[in-house]
């Protein structure tokens, strides 16, 4: 049976992937079950579309099976018509299959109309709507004293609830405690319950068709030879990530990623004036932190944005213990920016945040020992200050200006 699934998305607009207050994924279909490929293509296209919609389904009007049937045996037709699964009509034994197969029962019709995920970033919510076709409806209510079946409605829909967010992939949990994970540039929809994982694949959107899309977010330099760090989903699926360093844009190499931890190291060609230093300690509860970056990147302003808060806890997002969560605004755009402490030294690395409608101040950070262990396993050492004295408002916006860099990638 195939399973309808939908998820919410987060309350605000995401300028790099050109969505709008809503947006309408079309003509999604059913791509894999089970981690098995349905189709031979992992991107989605028209003709896999209609094929996913078409069902060869089995003759259940007996009026009809006469008619086309020499010597139609009628209490064996009601007899095997009563062991069908609906849907599409599965015989459970085979010599139901065979009865259909051998008398040639079969006929082909379009089951939906369209399968949609409508994404509404005012109220924060995607919902999925499987819209039927007439024929659809009328061949359940034509077998409906059989197998007991409700008759669909025109159009079926169903809600779940976001959970967690960066800027190219949705985390969200649905009502029956499915887990779904929503991938914003692949317009992929993937459900995992229990042994079970189920893909759906959309229509490209305008903005995203060809398969390209732009992405962009925050990085800064741990070296004065052009290294930076910024968070890997960032750089993911970019063949080139750019970034703007004192007004001029430069390519940068793709040094190492690490996919787990979401961090990724960027070489630029040029020699900077300065770096962040990692602190020397670990991050503490209630301790004072700043966040540089570029949320919904330059679509706002060419500005570093920065905020502040408090350290809420030294555990990320189901219990990440490479994590720490903040109070400070993280939005999209922020990921892979620098989260320094009063003395400017890196304590995290912004990551990603909770839902702004369903939580306030819940994002987390990536711990800088964490960041510090990943340059080691790519012979790049961490720079950590002798000594460490706390500064002045104006000293920390510099240290963060002449560190921290807007990313992007087209």
């Amino acid at each position: 049976m195939k399973k309808i699934v939908s998820v919410i998305f987060f309350t605000m607009f995401i300028s790099s992937y050109s969505f709008g207050s809503i947006t309408t994924l079309k003509n999604c279909y059913l791509n894999k079950v089970d981690n098995e490929q349905s189709w031979e293509e992992s991107f989605w296209s028209e003709t896999n579309w209609k094929q996913s919609i078409i069902v060869n389904r089995k003759i259940l009007d007996f009026d009809y099976a006469k008619k086309i049937v020499k010597n139609f045996d009628i209490k064996k037709h009601i007899d095997y018509t009563n062991q069908l699964s609906f849907p599409p009509y599965k015989c459970e034994n085979k010599e139901c299959e065979d009865y259909f197969t051998n008398n040639n029962l079969y006929e082909r019709y379009t089951e939906l109309e369209d399968r949609q995920f409508i994404i509404n970033a005012n109220t924060g919510i995607i919902t999925q709507y499987e819209i039927n076709t007439d024929e659809h409806i009328n061949e359940v209510r034509k077998i409906s004293k059989i197998t007991q079946r409700s008759i669909p409605k025109k159009e079926r829909l169903l809600d779940s609830t976001i959970i967690n967010y960066t800027d190219k992939l949705i985390r969200a949990k649905s009502k029956q405690g499915a887990d779904l994970l929503l991938n914003i540039e692949k317009n992929t929809i993937t459900q995992e319950e229990g042994n079970s994982v189920i893909e759906y694949i959309c229509k490209p959107t305008s903005s995203s068709a060809g398969g390209s899309s732009s992405s962009s977010g925050t990085a800064f330099f741990v070296s004065n030879k052009g290294h930076l760090i910024t968070n890997n989903h960032v750089v993911d699926g970019c063949s080139i990530s750019k970034i703007t360093y004192q007004n001029k844009d430069y390519d940068t190499k793709l040094l190492a990623t690490d996919k787990i931890l979401d961090l990724a190291l960027l070489k630029a060609d040029l020699s900077n004036k300065s770096y962040l230093d990692f602190s020397g300690d670990e991050a503490k509860k209630m301790q004072k932190i700043y966040v540089g970056g570029y949320p919904l990147g330059k679509g706002l302003s060419d500005d570093l944005k920065i905020t502040s808060g408090i350290v809420s806890s030294l555990k990320g997002f189901e219990d990440n213990s490479n994590e720490i969560q903040i109070d400070a605004a993280i939005n999209p755009g922020n990921s892979g920016g620098p989260i320094i402490n009063e003395e400017g030294e890196l304590v995290a690395i912004a990551v990603s945040g909770l839902a702004k409608d369903q939580t306030e101040g819940i994002n987390f950070g990536i711990k800088s020992s964490a960041a510090e262990r990943f340059l080691k396993a790519n012979k790049l050492k961490a720079n950590k200050s002798l000594f460490s004295t706390s500064k002045n408002n104006d000293e920390l916006l510099e240290i963060l200006e002449e560190a921290t860099v807007y990313t992007y990638c087209n």
